[in-house]
């Protein structure tokens, strides 16, 4: 299937009535098909992609929509929420202070970058989740326990995973990626490490992220192992005394053999440049 910015979309069903929605280069969602409703992952960044969103649920099933889970509350993953007013949106209690707080300067950095979402985001009512939590969350949807967790600071402050443990499924937002290196601009750099670590705690065999391919148990340790590399050599280069620039090419080199063919990779800079502004 084609979207109408024209980007590739794919449905494929992951476990039995769960299907992860990925949009190639874009946001990824998540759907999942209860006895008498639906519980959809991420909203996507603007109302006509959760329109699009929701048409391919009605291509699924019949069932109205009940819950909408943000995964955090960055703009490609929260600013459709608008369009299901209709649900109960569930999110983590920064999620919902981040939207608040920041949601409004996330849009107007849409809007100076000029894109093909710029005119529309313009428009977007900035809807933050109804139903927050602190730590977990349990529902019991369908038959099938889906479990909310918070396991601490990474991509966002309010990052969170929803676990399917008798699927052994997570889809894990934009904490981590198969192959891929994360917006970092917004994160945490040192407790993403430690959550990572949390992360492959979970019972699971594969993940649905926010961006990217589906991945496997192997793919998250790599993702894990990959934060912990930039972390640990960029703050050796900074407490050497170079500055951001230089600390990139520094960590740049170290991480080339291991990660240099990964998604994003030119965006390593990012991270350095987050990390020095949290070491004081």
């Amino acid at each position: 299937m084609t979207s109408s910015n024209g980007a590739r979309t794919e449905i494929v069903e992951v476990a039995r009535g769960v299907y992860a929605r990925l949009h190639d280069g874009l946001t990824n969602a998540g759907i999942i098909v209860g006895d008498d409703s639906v519980l959809v992952i991420d909203s996507l960044r603007v109302p006509s992609f959760a329109r699009e969103l929701r048409a391919d649920v009605r291509r699924i099933t019949d069932k109205p929509v009940r819950y909408l889970v943000d995964t955090h509350g960055h703009w490609d993953h929260a600013f459709g929420n608008e369009e299901f007013t209709d649900a109960i949106i569930v999110g983590h209690v920064n999620c919902r202070r981040e939207l608040e707080e920041y949601g409004e300067a996330w849009r107007d950095g849409v809007v100076a970058r000029n894109n093909q979402w710029s005119d529309e985001i313009k428009t977007v009512r900035i809807t933050p989740p109804d139903l927050t939590f602190d730590q977990r969350l349990e529902l019991h949807f369908g038959g099938r326990r889906v479990d909310l967790v918070y396991l601490g600071r990474a991509h966002t402050s309010g990052d969170i995973f929803i676990h399917l443990p008798e699927d052994r499924l997570l889809f894990t937002g934009d904490v981590a990626q198969d192959g891929g290196v994360p917006y970092m601009l917004d994160g945490h750099m040192r407790d993403w490490v430690e959550t990572d670590t949390r992360l492959l705690n979970l019972p699971f065999e594969r993940f649905v992220s926010g961006h990217g391919p589906i991945g496997t148990k192997p793919a998250l340790v790599e993702a894990r192992d990959f934060m912990a590399a930039l972390v640990s050599n960029a703050e050796g280069a900074l407490r050497d005394g170079q500055d951001v620039p230089q600390a990139t090419v520094t960590v740049r080199d170290a991480l080339k053999g291991r990660f240099g063919d990964w998604r994003g990779f030119e965006r390593l800079g990012d991270g350095v440049a987050r990390l020095r502004g949290q070491m004081g």
